[in-house]
């Protein structure tokens, strides 16, 4: 392949993935927008688990993940959102999103979610500003 050739293919593809970008950025400009605000905590599955309730915000038609975790007590109640992250297609207002986090390891009567206090960590991606919480809450 001659030099010449070998640049009118190399500038075709920059202009190929030009146009890419520019298809793509309304979409992609939206990121970067939105927020996560952690609304409370209900224990359910008698103590085995506990749903934490947060409101997100972000621009309509974006689809985000949504990660949150939870401590409590000395036992260490603790979970993650698991190996899934909950996804969420932004409709441009508020919406709530239930988490259901489990007691892990989980030991009855041990390492149950109990009434009072919670450490709760959410995180919404793409987003710019208030996507990272770190909050106290009480449980109920």
């Amino acid at each position: 392949m001659s030099v010449t050739r070998t640049l009118r293919t190399a500038a075709l593809a920059a202009v190929l993935a030009t146009g890419a970008l520019a298809a793509a950025a309304p979409q992609a400009s939206a990121l970067g927008e939105g927020s996560i605000r952690i609304v409370d905590g209900r224990i359910v599955e008698d103590g085995a688990a506990v749903d934490v309730t947060v409101s997100v915000s972000c621009p309509a038609g974006d689809v985000r993940a949504v990660l949150v975790r939870a401590i409590q007590g000395v036992t260490g109640s603790v979970d993650a959102a698991g190996p899934q992250l909950p996804m969420v297609t932004c409709t441009g207002e508020p919406q709530d999103v239930v988490v259901r986090l489990a007691a892990t390891p989980y030991v009855a009567g041990v390492s149950e979610w109990q009434p009072g206090t919670a450490y709760v960590t959410a995180w919404l991606s793409g987003a710019a500003t208030d996507n990272d919480l770190f909050e106290e809450i009480e449980l109920v």
